[in-house]
């Protein structure tokens, strides 16, 4: 486990000390829960039930200030409070929506706490059919090789996406500029979208692909992993 990671398991535990069943985890660090070994260096969260970050951020910028020798710097904008938290020469990256309402169910940290020699504790996450449309429509806004690998994490372990979530954003992407206009995908039919998926993987380069993934997956993870995924994605 990297000093980052450390960092990031200590943010999780303040965090769940902090504000309890409203602090939902999503993203990266649900995976690394549920024994995933890509690497991250942020945490995301929804907070429930809150209209705006605005109500949340000085109770958040408090609990993390009780960590040992770190600096924050924190910004708000239409999306989300992000934070960026600085500890010794370790700095990671805390980014929350606000929500009124999110399926849950509740996960233990065993996994990542053994690492530490750490009590394990109870954690809310993000409904994981709802995590994996939310990672499906991710990629399709953003296109980036890691959110592929996190759909392969969750296909394999037979999660399906949430239909509603997935056709919600599909109706309203948001695009990186990196994206261009005639790459889009247009529409919510999801069978339309699941092919539209297949093909990107289908024309994949493998070395491009693997490239992307070395620095934060296993070098014995990477052989054959275009296979595996092409055959997961082939099941949707």
């Amino acid at each position: 486990m990297t000093a980052e990671e450390k960092l990031l398991f200590e943010i999780i535990n303040r965090l769940h000390d902090r504000f309890g069943k409203h602090a939902i985890l999503r993203g990266g660090m649900v995976l690394r829960i549920l024994g995933c070994e890509r690497y991250t260096n942020d945490v995301d969260y929804v907070f429930v039930p809150y209209a705006s970050k605005k109500d949340i951020v000085e109770d958040v910028l408090a609990a993390l200030r009780t960590l040992s020798g770190v600096t924050l710097d924190h910004s708000m904008n239409s999306k989300c409070l992000r934070i960026k938290v600085f500890q010794a020469k370790t700095a990671v990256q805390v980014e929350i929506k606000t929500a009124m309402d999110e399926s849950v169910i509740v996960l233990s940290t065993k996994y990542l706490a053994e690492q530490m020699g750490l009590p394990p504790r109870l954690l809310p996450v993000v409904d994981l059919s709802l995590a994996l449309a939310d990672k499906l429509a991710a990629w399709n806004e953003r296109r980036l090789p890691r959110d592929l690998y996190d759909v392969f994490f969750f296909l394999r372990m037979g999660i399906r996406p949430d239909p509603a979530r997935l056709e919600k954003r599909l109706l309203k992407p948001q695009y990186s500029k990196l994206v261009k206009d005639n790459d889009r995908f247009h529409g919510a039919v999801l069978e339309a979208f699941y092919s539209f998926l297949r093909e990107k993987i289908m024309r994949l380069d493998e070395d491009d692909f693997l490239q992307s993934l070395a620095d934060i997956l296993p070098s014995d993870e990477l052989p054959g992993l275009l296979l595996r995924l092409r055959a997961e994605v082939a099941k949707l």
